[in-house]
């Protein structure tokens, strides 16, 4: 104190060494068991403290801890060594079933504005959260909705990584139609869809850009040293128009619009998926008009015919 009034600087000369203590003691004791050598000689290592305590002297220190409300209990394990292990204290976060339906209610509604990134970014936080909250349930109940509860996250940050770098990968996928086998491919994104996760990238299989559902891919395999950027690559143009004022599209990073007139835009898209091409134009149902190609445009109303037929056959 004498010297904080003299020069109103604090250093750890100014600290309560036995209230550090005990917050290193409650510290180890909440880690898991720790026996008397345990907590004397990580004291003694300390570098601010290097001294050892007797036994009766960590007595004290558990007493106190007990009088702060924490759950201290003593063990013995195989050994026989007497241990101590904090399994509860009034410092934990504790949350009722109303606020964890609130936070999930949060959550629900978050995630669907979040790219890839930040649901990674998400899943870390909730993981750190759960290793405070003494509540089962929160836990299991925040996985159950996660996007990712079905997918390794450390192999989807690093098809994030391949993404970023533009990574010409092999990567092991389960698919729903010839099973388990490798695909070669340029990685480019990863991207959200209807609730679902999936990796985006030109597949050497089918020469075309395409997209994986993350859950199935398994594992990379490979990360190519030199990418082989195909010859072959069987990109399209496709040109539409849209039933709406420019203002309220979302334009695709294929896509660009050519013209506006009477609330009607028409947009170009140059693409290598007829299928994820069709997926994209179907969403906007009666609203969009295809204008080009004519082979395109073809296959696109006889999909519609089909469909229609689909609700008047038997």
């Amino acid at each position: 104190m004498k010297e904080f009034i003299k020069n109103q600087k604090v250093t750890y000369n100014l600290m309560s060494f036995t209230g550090f203590k005990a917050l290193l003691i409650f510290s180890l004791l909440t880690e898991g068991p720790k026996s008397y050598e345990d907590i004397s000689n990580y004291l003694y290592n300390h570098p601010y403290l290097r001294e050892k305590i007797s036994i009766d002297t960590m007595r004290v220190y558990i007493n106190s801890l007990k009088r702060l409300g924490c759950e201290v209990k003593r063990v013995k394990g195989d050994d026989k060594i007497s241990r101590y292990v904090i399994t509860a204290h009034p410092f934990e976060l504790k949350l009722t079933p109303d606020q964890i339906q609130s936070i999930i209610k949060v959550y629900k509604s978050i995630v669907k504005n979040m790219d890839i990134k930040e649901l990674i970014a998400m899943e870390h936080f909730f993981e750190k959260i759960g290793a405070y909250v003494k509540n089962e349930e929160f836990v299991a109940d925040i996985k159950k909705i996660s996007m990712l509860k079905d997918i390794n996250l450390e192999l989807l940050e690093d098809l994030v990584d391949c993404c970023d770098k533009k990574e010409q990968i092999v990567i092991t996928y389960n698919s729903p139609n010839s099973g388990e086998k490798e695909i070669e491919l340029i990685a480019d994104k990863i991207e959200t869809s209807n609730g679902k996760i999936y990796l985006y990238g030109f597949g050497f299989e089918y020469m075309q850009y395409g997209s994986f559902l993350a859950s199935r891919i398994k594992q990379i395999n490979e990360i190519k040293l030199d990418k082989t950027i195909p010859d072959t690559l069987k990109e399209f143009k496709i040109i539409y128009e849209l039933e709406c004022s420019p203002n309220n599209i979302q334009l695709g990073e294929n896509e660009k619009i050519l013209e506006t007139n009477n609330n009607k835009t028409v947009i170009e898209m140059n693409t290598s998926n007829d299928f994820l091409a069709r997926q994209k134009l179907l969403e906007y149902g009666s609203l969009c008009k295809i204008l080009e190609p004519e082979s395109f445009k073809n296959d696109f109303v006889q999909i519609l015919k089909d469909m229609k037929a689909g609700y008047y056959c038997g």
